[in-house]
């Protein structure tokens, strides 16, 4: 706890102390100055019995007012925490009446330090916790020293073992309340425990969870990802080493990006064909997909992508559209004769859907992480 303490924190304190005695109470530094007060026209200004106490380590007790001094009566109590004084609690009145909070304003005033303490810790420990995921996930140098100091601090000590890049991505247009989605999010993290987490703005989640339990994360996530079918996509990362969390992180976004209409989580392992088209170098693959879906729409996709949902059945994809199956043949007809392809013939079909599969690898590949 450091010696000057935060007004916010000073502030808090007056008012808390306020609710008990009737009189005013000053908050004052170890150099005398009032950091808060319930008479604001004393704020900032040098308090000498305050001063005083801090200096001797003991009560100060003003028996009578001084106006040409600016000194008021009552009582003066030095805070001890952690074996040094930080502060002192002044209360305004005749010594005699005010002295009877003493004992529990000192009280209050102790709880409140440590919790702030406590709240602090806790931000501090999220903050590196941040900062070590982010340069784990964009394979930046981190100091061995810096990752086992974080790895305690969550109550983790073996960076032998794999991990897993677990991201959790919110939709930019999400019809749930966003408090609703991170307090989900929050829920499973405080629940399973044993990992590093942080938040990507403005739309990832992403958690560093050991390999080993794996098969609990994915249940909490599969049942997060069935309470919010319209706002998350949810990608589980390849096992790696702590230090290469980077290629986790890229194999979970591939996983979300694999994801097909009315999917919101995939696993790494579960990944065929994109892992083949995650190889294929940027040039030939933006020729590839120019060359098979030039001239189709956003509706030309959507139907398609249907189309393949459905494994090509007619009957089925005109039922989900709410098309009839002649209106049906007459879009996929157009298709064809739009980018040369005909989605109704088994191997050209095989292209418009490779061709689809790596343009949203690609599109993926574009979004900024976070």
């Amino acid at each position: 706890m450091p010696e000057m303490i935060h007004v916010q924190l000073a502030r808090q304190i007056v008012d808390t102390l306020k609710t008990i005695c009737s009189h005013d109470i000053n908050y004052i530094d170890i150099h005398g100055r009032i950091c808060a007060s319930t008479d604001s026209s004393r704020v900032n200004g040098y308090h000498e019995g305050g001063f005083e106490a801090a200096r001797r380590g003991e009560i100060v007790t003003i028996e009578e007012d001084d106006e040409q001094k600016a000194i008021r009566q009552g009582i003066n109590m030095p805070i001890r925490y952690h074996g040094k004084t930080v502060a002192v609690i002044g209360i305004t009145g005749p010594p005699a009446e005010v002295r009877k909070y003493a004992d529990l304003a000192q009280r209050i005033t102790l709880l409140l330090l440590r919790e702030h303490e406590i709240d602090f810790r806790d931000y501090t420990n999220r903050t590196q916790m941040g900062h070590l995921v982010r340069a784990l996930i964009e394979n930046d140098t981190v100091a061995p020293d810096f990752v086992a100091e974080v790895l305690k601090n969550a109550g983790l000590t073996d960076r032998a073992e794999s991990w897993r890049t677990l991201l959790v991505r919110i939709r930019n247009s999400h019809p749930s309340p966003l408090s609703a989605l991170e307090a989900g999010v929050r829920n499973v993290v405080e629940r399973l425990g044993g990992c590093l987490y942080t938040f990507l703005y403005p739309s990832e989640y992403v958690i560093l969870a050991r390999h080993a339990g794996i098969d609990r994360w994915e249940k909490e996530l599969k049942s997060l990802a069935l309470r919010f079918p319209e706002d998350l996509k949810i990608g589980i990362g390849s096992a790696r080493r702590i230090y290469r969390q980077d290629l986790s992180y890229q194999a979970a976004r591939l996983a979300i990006a694999s994801l097909a209409e009315g999917e919101n989580i995939a696993s790494f392992e579960e990944l065929r064909l994109e892992l083949l088209l995650s190889s294929v170098p940027e040039a030939a693959g933006r020729a590839f997909t120019g060359k098979c879906l030039t001239g189709l729409d956003e509706k030309d996709r959507e139907l398609l992508e249907l189309y393949y949902t459905e494994d090509m059945s007619l009957k089925q994809t005109a039922e989900k559209c709410f098309l009839h199956i002649n209106t049906l043949q007459y879009r996929l007809k157009r298709i064809h004769e739009r980018c040369g392809l005909d989605p109704r013939r088994f191997r050209e079909a095989a292209v418009l859907y490779t061709a689809l599969q790596l343009e949203k690898l690609q599109k993926s590949a574009l979004e900024p992480a976070g």
